[in-house]
C-alpha cells in the first residue's frame, strides 16, 4: 500500500474526515460498481410497484380508462387512504430490518422482501374484485411490510460497498438506475391501463418482474467484500480500509448514543421533510394532472415519466458538482451537503406552489415545472442528507436509515391524507390543491433549514473503530488537500 505525502503550496483547503485512499484499488469498474447497480435496479423494481400505483389507481376508479369495456372500474372515495396504506405496513419493521441487516448481512433479507412484495402486488386485482377497497388496502399493507423492511437493507448495502470518496458517484448510479426503472413503470402503467388489457395487467406484469428480480438478486447479489468469490484483493482492501470494516468482529449497536446524536436527528428531520414532499408528490401527481391539467390516463403515465428522465440525466452533473465542490476545496464536505440539500428543499417547495398557478390551457408549462422539481429532488438524494448517513456512520447506516425512515414514513402517512382533507368534494378546485401543496412545501423548507444548521460530516465516536483500526485508516488514506496535490 502506497502513501503519498506532499506539502501543499496553495492555501490550506478544507479536509475530509476519512479522506482519500492511495493504495491499489483494483479494476476501475470493480465489483463494488456491479453490486451497487444490482441493488439500484432492485430498488427501482421494488419501488416501481409503489410509484406506478398512483397511475393505476386513477384507472381503477375512472370508467372508460381502457378501450376494453369489460375491464372493471370502482367507485371508491377513499383512494388516498388506499395510497397511504403502504406506509402503515412498513412502520414497525424498518428499524428491525436495519438491525438485522447489520448483524446478519442484507442479502437474504432483501430476497425475502422482494418475494413478499411481488406476490402482494400481483394479487391486487383479485383482492379488489373479492373484497373491494379493503382487499387493496390489505395488499398495500403487506407491500408496506416488504418495502419498509427493504429500505434500510438497501442502505446497508451502500454502507458495505461504497468508499467515502465515491459516495456521490455511486449514489448517483443508484438513483439513476432506480429512477429509470420507475420511469419505465410509469409509462407501462399508463399505456397498459389505456389498452385493451386494462389496468389489471399493470399489476400482473410488474408483480412477475419483481419475482424474477428476486431470483436474479439471489444469484448475483453478495453480502460483502469479504464473502465475494471473485473480488480482487486490491479492491477488497480498498473498501475495507476506507470503511474501517473489521471482518469477523461484531460491534454492539450503541442505541442510546445513536438516539441522542444531534447529527442523526438532523438527518432524521431532513428526511421527514423530503419524504413528506415525495410521498404527497408521487401519490397525487397523477390525480392532479388528471383533474387540474386535464391529461388522460395514457398521457398521464408518459408525462409523469418525462420529469423522471430529466432528473436522471441531470443527476450526472449534480453528482459531479457535488464531488467537485469538495475536491476543488471550494466547500468542505458538510457545507456541500448543506448547500445541496437546502437548495433542493427550497426550490422544489417553491416550484410545487408555482404548479398550482399554471392554467390548464398552458399545461405544457406544468411539465416543465415538474421536470425542475424532479431535478432539484436529485440535489437532496445524491448530494444532501441521504448520503450524509454514510459520512456520520457507514457501519450503522442501515440502523440510522431505519430510524429516520420509520419516523419519516410515520409522518408521511399524513401526506396523501393531507390532500384528502384539503381537496374535499370538488377535486378540480385548484385552491384546495394549493393549500395541500403549501403545507408540504412549508414542512420541506423547515426541515431543510434544520439540517443545514445541525448536520455534520464527522465520523461519530460511537462508530466503533478501535484505536488501531482508526490509526490504520488514517495511515492508509490521504487528506483531500494531499489528494489534490497529486494532480
Amino acid at each position: 500500500m502506497t502513501l503519498v505525502r506532499r506539502k501543499s503550496q496553495a492555501p490550506e483547503k478544507p479536509k475530509m474526515d476519512g479522506v482519500y485512499y492511495t493504495g491499489e484499488k483494483g479494476p476501475k469498474f470493480g465489483v463494488r460498481y456491479v453490486q451497487m447497480v444490482i441493488i439500484a435496479f432492485s430498488t427501482g423494481v421494488m419501488l416501481s410497484t409503489k410509484g406506478m400505483f398512483s397511475v393505476l389507481i386513477v384507472a381503477m376508479i375512472k370508467n372508460g380508462s381502457s378501450t376494453n369495456p369489460d375491464v372493471p372500474y370502482y367507485t371508491w372515495n377513499n383512494t388516498n387512504v388506499i395510497i397511504s396504506a403502504i406506509l402503515w405496513g412498513g412502520l414497525p419493521f424498518q428499524l428491525l430490518a436495519g438491525y438485522l441487516g447489520k448483524e446478519h448481512g442484507p442479502k437474504w433479507l432483501i430476497v425475502g422482501t422482494q418475494l413478499i412484495n411481488s406476490i402482494a402486488f400481483f394479487i391486487i386485482p383479485f383482492a379488489a374484485q373479492i373484497l373491494g377497497s379493503t382487499g387493496v388496502i390489505l395488499c398495500r399493507l403487506v407491500q408496506g411490510v416488504a418495502q419498509g423492511a427493504y429500505s434500510p437493507l438497501q442502505v446497508c448495502v451502500g454502507g458495505i460497498w461504497t468508499p467515502p470518496e465515491e459516495r456521490a458517484r455511486l449514489s448517483f448510479i443508484g438513483s439513476c438506475s432506480a429512477t429509470l426503472t420507475i420511469m419505465v413503470s410509469s409509462i407501462v402503467a399508463g399505456v397498459v391501463s389505456k389498452s385493451s388489457l386494462g389496468w389489471p395487467w399493470g399489476f400482473y406484469s410488474f408483480g412477475a418482474l419483481n419475482l424474477a428480480y428476486a431470483i436474479f438478486y439471489m444469484i448475483f447479489g453478495h453480502q460483502s467484500p469479504e464473502t465475494h468469490p471473485s473480488i480482487s484483493p486490491e479492491e477488497k482492501m480498498y473498501i475495507q480500509v476506507s470503511l474501517s470494516q473489521q471482518p469477523g468482529k461484531n460491534i454492539p449497536t450503541p442505541w442510546r448514543k445513536i438516539f441522542l446524536s444531534t447529527p442523526v436527528w438532523a438527518i432524521v428531520i431532513a428526511q421527514i421533510g423530503i419524504n413528506f414532499f415525495l410521498t404527497l408528490f408521487s401519490s397525487d401527481k397523477s390525480l392532479f394532472l388528471d383533474k387540474i391539467m386535464k391529461y388522460d390516463i395514457q398521457s398521464n403515465g408518459v408525462i409523469g415519466s418525462i420529469p423522471t428522465l430529466c432528473a436522471c440525466v441531470s443527476g450526472v452533473g449534480i453528482a459531479y458538482m457535488s464531488d467537485y465542490s469538495v475536491q476543488s476545496g471550494r466547500f468542505s464536505v458538510i457545507n456541500s451537503r448543506r448547500i445541496f440539500h437546502l437548495m433542493g428543499s427550497i426550490t422544489i417547495s417553491i416550484l410545487l406552489i408555482v404548479l398550482t398557478y399554471i392554467p390548464s390551457e398552458y399545461r405544457a408549462w406544468a411539465i416543465v415545472d415538474l421536470c425542475f422539481i424532479d431535478i432539484f429532488i436529485i440535489f437532496t438524494l445524491v448530494a444532501g442528507s441521504y448520503i450524509n448517513i454514510y459520512d456520520v456512520s457507514p457501519l450503522f447506516s442501515g440502523i440510522i436509515h431505519g430510524i429516520s425512515n420509520t419516523l419519516a414514513d410515520a409522518i408521511g402517512i399524513l401526506a396523501p391524507l393531507t390532500v384528502q382533507w384539503c381537496v374535499t368534494g370538488d377535486q378540480e378546485n385548484v385552491e384546495q390543491w394549493r393549500t395541500a401543496f403549501g403545507i408540504a412545501s412549508t414542512i420541506t423548507i423547515v426541515s431543510g433549514i434544520t439540517f443545514a444548521i445541525f448536520a455534520t460530516d464527522k465520523r461519530q465516536e460511537w462508530e466503533g473503530e478501535t484505536p488501531d483500526v482508526k490509526l490504520d485508516r488514517k495511515l492508509s488514506i490521504l487528506s483531500l488537500e494531499e489528494a489534490i496535490g497529486k494532480f
